[in-house]
């Protein structure tokens, strides 16, 4: 018989809601020289707080060609309705791709995707199929259940990694204090959602 007791995952409480985080991003200065990557991070976690004041969970990404940000979006996974497969990653590459419908063979190692968050397994394999040629994530919480001590890529079975052999999949260069952001950001809507999720069955 199917378990039917609804299941509990906890997770860590943040310390700062999506106002006071939102503060702390408007205060930070970018520094490129340092850390090349903090431009794409800060969209990236913009969109994020957009997607959790939204309802859904809280990641965000955008998307550069050739060093020019192209694109920027949210998950849009639980609002305005349930639609899960719509994380930050899926919603830009549905942009990307319905962008390229008439070019069959179009150069994606040119593309750059940033994301607040590490992709999913769900995200990694279209990622993988997709052929964007780099990915970077600003935070990646090792200490989850569904990461653990490998990325996400690595838990990938190994056909997938087959497909995205070429591609570079890996943390964002980005400040200590944006990725603390990014984290608490993620933290603010991760219990709600979770629940959402589970009140389905």
């Amino acid at each position: 018989m199917c378990e039917t007791t609804k299941p509990e995952i906890h997770f860590p409480k943040p310390e700062h809601d999506y106002d006071q985080l939102e503060k702390m991003l408007d205060a930070y200065e970018a520094n490129p020289k340092h850390y090349p990557h903090d431009e794409g991070a800060i969209i990236s976690i913009r969109q994020g707080i957009r997607a959790g004041r939204n309802g859904s969970v809280a990641v965000g990404g955008c998307l550069y060609h050739k060093g020019e940000l192209i694109a920027q979006n949210q998950t849009k996974a639980n609002a305005p309705y349930h639609r899960m497969d719509l994380h930050a990653e899926m919603v830009l590459l549905n942009e990307l791709e319905d962008s390229l419908c008439d070019n069959k063979t179009p150069r994606m190692r040119d593309y750059t995707l940033f994301t607040s968050q590490e992709p999913c397994p769900m995200c990694l394999a279209r990622i993988c199929f997709s052929q964007v040629g780099t990915t970077y994530y600003v935070y990646r919480d090792e200490h989850s259940p569904e990461a653990g001590e490998k990325t996400n890529y690595e838990r990938l079975p190994e056909g997938f990694q087959i497909l995205g052999s070429r591609l570079e999949i890996k943390e964002a260069d980005c400040s200590p204090e944006l990725k603390e952001i990014a984290k608490q950001v993620w933290q603010n809507s991760i219990d709600h959602c979770v629940n959402e999720w589970f009140d389905r069955y």
